[in-house]
């Protein structure tokens, strides 16, 4: 490689004192005592003083009181410690009593032939870097404000869900209750159809009341609770079944249930299940055909399954179906809040089972698979 020429090497250092001078970046040229040799015009037009008043003055001269502190007592030691430091936040006295926010940079050089070191200070104005990492800071502080006022809101209401739910047991108790005794003492045939309707609502009020509840319960993070045991579920579900057809004396439900073995589980809940998927299957079936409900606990495995004729659950619908308050605004029946499928998710989910189903133009069936 051919040397450079000295025409060359003239033109480079003019290149390099000027890069020095007209930088956008401070530059400081220190001895070992931080005494300043030379700085650019960049400093000097921060400072509001010739580079001639910069020279000999001491690098923490030119820095506010607290940043001078800092210097003397953690910058000067570490740089002395292990040669350098990096993007120190420090501020400088700057022109007209202004103080200016600058990250610093410092390396020592090595000693040279005369025994002299000198160090080195790159200096870059910070303010709007600083200005812009407050607001950033403000903003997530106010997020998070927001975020836990919201919180609080939510878990707010969701606890009101709850005990208004559990108020509501009461008096709703009182109203079933009257209710079956009028049915013993009155005679008349319209009398007794109001009080079927009536009895209807009342267990419709219930089966609600009790989703919410379960819902509060899920959201609040207790989930959906269960007490397992050995029990015979067989008298359980068909005491559903005999629910379901009062409620719905114009339907047909065709059943088979094959439960020759007690089955380890919570009966009240599996309960649960079986009556909201047969109100669905019943609510949204069509009105002409039979909904059929199978039991059966062959090859240690629970399954139970609800099926109804009607149209087809629509593919918008099927990703969403077991979340709560969805409900299928296509079709002609609205009732209730969207929480059946959802607590009957729930409840297989607290069994370790699962709620699946298949919905096309011959029939929707829901299944909840448990092994035993």
């Amino acid at each position: 490689m051919m040397p450079d020429l000295p025409e060359q090497k003239g033109f480079l250092e003019q290149e390099a004192n000027q890069f020095f001078e007209e930088s956008f970046s401070g530059f400081l040229i220190a001895d070992e005592k931080n005494r300043i040799i030379r700085s650019n015009k960049r400093v000097s037009a921060w400072l509001g003083i010739s580079p001639e008043e910069i020279k000999s003055k001491k690098i923490s001269d030119i820095l506010s009181i607290g940043s001078k502190i800092y210097f003397e007592t953690h910058l000067s030691p570490l740089l002395k410690m292990q040669g350098y430091f990096e993007e120190i936040l420090v501020e400088l006295n700057g022109a007209a009593g202004k103080r200016l926010k600058i990250l610093i940079n410092a390396k020592e050089s090595a000693s040279k032939e005369d025994g002299l070191k000198l160090i080195y200070y790159t200096l870059v104005e910070a303010s709007d870097r600083v200005q812009f990492e407050q607001n950033l800071q403000h903003g997530k502080s106010r997020a998070e404000k927001e975020l836990e006022a919201e919180r609080e809101n939510v878990i707010l209401r969701e606890q009101l869900i709850a005990v208004l739910g559990h108020d509501l047991r009461n008096p709703l108790g009182a109203i079933s209750m009257t209710v079956g005794l009028l049915e013993r003492s009155i005679k008349d045939e319209r009398q007794k159809k109001l009080l079927q309707i009536l009895k209807r609502s009342s267990y419709r009020m219930n089966e609600l009341i009790g989703n919410v509840m379960d819902f509060a319960r899920t959201r609040l993070g207790e989930g959906i609770v269960i007490s397992p045991r050995e029990i015979d579920l067989k008298p359980v579900l068909e005491h559903v079944v005999e629910e379901l057809k009062f409620l719905f004396p114009d339907r047909k439900i065709t059943v088979d249930i094959a439960l020759p073995e007690p089955i380890h589980c919570d009966a009240d809940r599996i309960a649960q299940l079986a009556s909201n998927l047969l109100a669905n299957a019943l609510t949204h079936g069509n009105p002409q055909s039979p909904v059929s409900f199978t039991a059966s606990n062959e090859t240690n495995k629970l399954e139970l399954s609800v099926a109804n004729d009607g149209e087809p659950i629509p593919e918008s619908l099927q990703a969403i179906l077991f979340t709560p308050f969805k409900r299928e605004g296509n079709r002609p029946s609205k009732n209730g809040l969207g929480l059946g499928l959802y607590i009957a998710d729930q409840i297989a989910k607290a069994h370790g089972a699962n709620l699946s189903f298949t919905s096309n133009e011959e029939e929707t069936r829901f299944i909840f698979a448990m092994e035993c």
